[in-house]
């Protein structure tokens, strides 16, 4: 995965890229910013790695209605890889 542009939040990139593999990458970006109001009250320029045990849940529903449930937690896995969670 290439490293964010500066002035990018590498933790939400690295997310919302994953989620993009799958979602198409506007709806990637838009369910980070989205989920990270939701689960943390501010936006997804302030996400740290410490974050994704609250937005993890957060997008669990989300992505499973979208993608089904092992693809869900497949997608939940390789971003918990991709940003060392």
């Amino acid at each position: 995965m290439p490293p964010p542009e500066p002035g990018q939040n590498a933790v939400a990139e690295r997310i919302a890229a994953r989620l993009g593999a799958y979602l198409g990458p506007h709806t990637g970006r838009v369910a980070v910013k989205t989920f990270a109001l939701k689960a943390l009250g501010r936006g997804p320029d302030t996400l740290t790695v410490g974050d994704w045990v609250r937005l993890e849940p957060a997008l669990r529903p989300m992505l499973r209605t979208l993608v089904g449930n092992a693809r869900a937690e497949l997608v939940l896995s390789e971003i918990r890889r991709d940003i060392g969670a």
